[in-house]
C-alpha cells in the first residue's frame, strides 16, 4: 500500500490498503500497503472483471456523520471513519489506519496529489508497475474503470492484488481523480482476510473524496 503513489510499508510500513496510488514515502506516492508489520493472511479467491460495473458502488456523496475529515496543503479532503487513526507519512500526504492487535493494517487509505507521471491516460498501466517498482510481487489487476464520477472531479480507478515485499497479502482500490483544482491519488487496501470488514468503509471514503 503505499501512498497514492507509493506504498504503505515504507516510512510508516506503509499500507494500496497499497496500500496507495498516493504519495509520500513510508506511503510513496502511489499509496500502497507494502511494508507494514501486519499479521500475514492467506490468499483468497478473487475475481476480475472490467467497465464501470466493477465500481458500482462509486456513488459520490458526502461523508456519513460522525466521520472525521483531514485536508492535505493541496486542498484535497479525506473522509474517514471515526475508528481509524492518522498516522505520519510523507508531507503533503494524509494516511488514515485501523491496525489489527498485533500491529499490523486492517485497512488503510491514503491521499496524495500527483507527483509524477501518473496520468488519467496511463493510469491502468501505471499503477500496477508502480506497484512493482515498490517491490511488490504476483501484482495482478482484478479490476479498470475510466471516466468514473467524483464529488468534484472524474478519475479512472484500479483495483489489484499484491504481496508486498514483507509478504503480506493485499486488495486495493486505487484511484487517479482530477478536479478543478488538482489531481489526487486515492488509495485503499486491506488484506483479503479482512476486505469483508473494511472494504466497505474503503469504498465509502472513496465516494467521499474531494480532490
Amino acid at each position: 500500500m503505499g501512498t497514492a503513489t507509493s506504498k504503505a510499508g515504507a516510512g510508516v510500513a506503509a499500507l494500496v490498503i497499497a496500500c496507495a496510488g498516493c504519495g509520500g514515502s513510508g506511503h510513496s506516492s502511489s499509496g500502497s500497503a507494502s511494508n507494514p508489520s501486519p499479521s500475514r493472511s492467506t490468499t483468497t479467491a478473487v475475481s476480475r472483471s472490467s467497465g464501470t460495473a466493477a465500481f458500482s458502488w462509486l456513488r459520490p456523496q458526502t461523508a456519513p456523520a460522525g466521520w472525521k475529515l483531514v485536508r492535505i496543503p493541496s486542498g484535497a479532503v479525506l473522509a474517514y471513519p471515526p475508528s481509524w487513526r492518522l498516522i505520519k507519512t510523507d508531507p503533503g500526504t494524509a494516511t488514515a489506519v485501523v491496525r489489527t492487535r498485533d500491529g499490523g493494517y486492517r485497512g488503510y487509505l491514503n491521499i496524495t496529489p500527483r507527483q509524477g507521471e501518473e496520468r488519467l491516460g496511463n493510469w491502468r498501466t501505471f499503477r500496477i508497475e508502480h506497484n512493482h517498482e515498490e517491490g511488490d510481487r504476483s501484482v495482478m489487476q482484478l479490476a479498470y474503470a475510466r471516466g468514473l464520477r467524483f464529488l468534484d472531479g472524474h478519475g479512472n480507478c484500479v483495483k489489484d492484488a499484491y504481496i508486498s515485499g514483507s509478504g503480506v497479502h493485499y486488495l486495493e482500490l486505487a484511484c487517479l481523480v482530477q478536479g478543478a483544482k488538482g489531481t489526487t491519488v486515492i488509495v485503499g487496501a486491506g488484506p483479503p482476510s479482512a476486505w469483508a470488514r473494511v472494504s466497505g468503509s474503503i469504498q465509502r471514503a472513496i465516494s467521499g473524496f474531494r480532490t
